[in-house]
């Protein structure tokens, strides 16, 4: 082999303002990021291979392989949305409340498995058409090439020198294919998803993957990184007794998003849905009510800390480094975050408590579909759509 491997993946955000606030919700940061790895003497076969694979890919002798693709990606989502909903559903929450969240979903969530079952007929009855819109989405992006690539480079400085060499040509190959200095229009995003206040996918199994959140924070606010010992001390403790020990669940967490404000309770492998959700309500007068003390705080900004300083290879910290640059994210601002988690205080958790009891939540859940009926029966007021 002559590199350690090259792959594809999409950054979809917001963009972080400069003095750190959460960010407006239609300010996205999409970028297609190609990467790959070499070692110094090989750093010319992964720049040209990189070429060879953004402008010398040959669609159209590809229709068996992409169809194979996607039955792969229909049968993935498929066992995916019996097996990891909670992801699902925190992706149809995500997607009404800003536009990278639309975005991902469209891409990634229910919405885009619709979308894979179009695309895998399309590529069966009609390739031409189909090969088309693959032409012209690679057209389109390199059109963009000279406008908007970044190199980013990770490596000792041998790796470094035989890499900037291979710049000159990697550049022209990518920039000669015309250019654009068009700005990606998002305007008709909302027409891609149809999200609906309080979801209920129904799909063949024996338990539940709930979800339930929001917008906790509104664009031009300021979030705290003591916010995030609060999320871990949820997730550690009242989650943990409420949906794991007395609930019977197999997982349940806390997750937040300072970029765009959003905050997301979720289940994995839930017997409940209907008592799931009135925890997720329960915790904001759980927070305000809490004596919290030394050791509970301490564990909890440990495990905040360590979500921060998680190991990473030299790939993993050159990615970090990409999505920070990107996004918009300073050094300064990541300091700042960091002093506010060891700093966190118990007034902390009563002023997060304070923003919970403020949320406008909205659910989305994935059950069977008698689950989804038993918890309505309870009050749940879910809208359910048979999704398998």
């Amino acid at each position: 082999a002559k590199t350690g491997g090259v792959g594809g993946s999409v950054l979809c955000t917001l963009r972080v303002p400069e003095d750190g606030t959460v960010a407006q919700p239609d300010d996205i940061v999409y970028r297609y990021i190609l990467r790959g790895k070499a070692t110094h003497e090989r750093a010319s076969d992964l720049f040209s291979l990189m070429g060879d694979i953004l402008t010398n890919a040959d669609f159209g002798y590809s229709q068996t392989r992409v169809v194979e693709m996607l039955k792969e990606s229909k049968a993935r989502y498929e066992s995916a949305f019996r097996t990891s909903g909670q992801a699902y559903a925190s992706l149809r929450i995500s997607a009404g409340l800003n536009s990278a969240g639309l975005v991902n979903e469209a891409t990634g969530g229910v919405s885009h498995y619709f979308k894979v079952l179009e695309l895998l007929d399309t590529a069966q009855n009609d390739w031409p058409a189909l090969l088309s819109r693959l032409e012209a989405m690679r057209s389109k992006i390199l059109q963009r090439a000279s406008s908007a690539t970044v190199v980013n480079l990770t490596g000792d400085k041998k790796a470094l020198d035989a890499a900037s060499a291979q710049l000159g040509s990697f550049c022209a190959q990518l920039f000669g294919q015309g250019t654009s200095s068009d700005v990606p229009d998002w305007s008709s995003l909302s027409s891609l998803v149809a999200v609906k206040p309080n979801e209920a996918f129904s799909v063949p199994t024996q338990v539940n993957y709930v979800a339930k959140g929001g917008s906790l924070y509104k664009p031009g606010e300021t979030t705290s990184g003591a916010d995030s010992v609060v999320r871990r001390f949820l997730s550690l403790d009242y989650l943990w007794n409420q949906v794991r020990v007395q609930g019977g669940a197999y997982g349940s967490s806390a997750s937040s998003n300072p970029i765009s404000g959003s905050f997301v309770f979720s289940s994995y492998r839930d017997p409940n849905l209907k008592k799931t959700l009135d925890t997720y309500d329960g915790a904001a007068t759980y927070l305000k009510d809490l004596k919290v003390d030394d050791a509970e705080l301490t564990k909890a900004i440990v495990a905040a800390i360590g979500d921060l300083d998680s190991p990473l290879g030299p790939d993993q910290k050159g990615m970090a480094s990409l999505r920070h640059y990107l996004q918009g994210t300073t050094l300064e601002q990541r300091k700042k975050w960091r002093s506010q988690v060891l700093n966190a205080s118990p007034s902390d958790f009563q002023r997060f408590g304070d923003r919970l009891a403020a949320l406008d939540a909205t659910a989305a859940c994935f059950a069977s579909a008698g689950g989804i009926d038993e918890a309505n029966a309870d009050g749940a007021a879910l809208t359910a759509e048979k999704l398998l």
